[in-house]
């Protein structure tokens, strides 16, 4: 009986999530309430906050579930027998595809989650977005530790602040083609493909033992 409602119960909250996913592209996070998500999913309000505590843990959810695809993705990208510029590459295209698949989440991922990730109390999605973004962070730290000792990058990059730095100026320079294409186009005569190719390779560069045409 406990695994039937178990199941039962995921099944409700992967009903929700799915329907609450569709209203966010269809008209945003902010414009969509949870009166909007019960009434299209055929659900109570109440029933609504059965499954969820609340809007933002709903968004959440779909924030981990995204999360998770990238994550794949990533690993697969890092895998140590690759080339290590094809992997850098790939890690690139990948945060590129997430963000053009998911630009909300892509942008909402970027930001701080103002929870004690520690606290009982704070839902589980929130821990488990924590814990996996940490787990991202070693992946793409793993790669910079492989790049020193085949000699390709400088040995004084610190790790985890190289991490956070890669994190930010990718994101950022993804985000901006993203929202800035037409500009891109206009003002400096290229295409959005390739300011992003001589954008991740002035970043690459910038580690680089030797400076490469890569």
């Amino acid at each position: 009986m406990g695994r039937r409602k178990k199941e039962l119960a995921d099944f409700h909250r992967d009903s929700i999530i799915t329907i609450a996913e569709t209203l966010f592209k269809k008209n945003g996070v902010d414009n969509t309430t949870m009166n909007d998500i019960a009434r299209e999913a055929e659900y109570s309000k109440a029933t609504l906050y059965v499954y969820f505590k609340n809007k933002e843990e709903i968004v959440n959810c779909i924030i981990f579930k995204s999360m998770k695809m990238l994550y794949d993705r990533i690993q697969t990208a890092t895998q140590p027998g690759n080339d290590l510029f094809a992997r850098y590459y790939v890690i690139c295209n990948e945060l590129t595809a997430y963000c053009d698949d998911y630009p909300l989440y892509f942008q909402t991922v970027l930001q701080e989650i103002n929870v004690d990730v520690n606290n009982e109390d704070t839902p589980m999605v929130f821990r488990e977005i924590f814990e996996l973004g940490e787990q991202i962070n070693e992946l793409i730290g793993t790669f910079f530790v492989d790049g020193i000792k085949q000699g390709v990058f400088r040995s004084d990059i610190k790790i985890p602040e190289t991490v956070f730095m890669f994190w930010a100026s990718l994101s950022g320079i993804i985000l901006m083609a993203w929202k800035k294409q037409q500009y891109i186009e206009q003002a400096m005569n290229t295409t959005k493909k390739d300011f992003l190719k001589y954008s991740f390779n002035t970043l690459l560069n910038s580690i680089l033992k030797e400076k490469q045409n890569v």
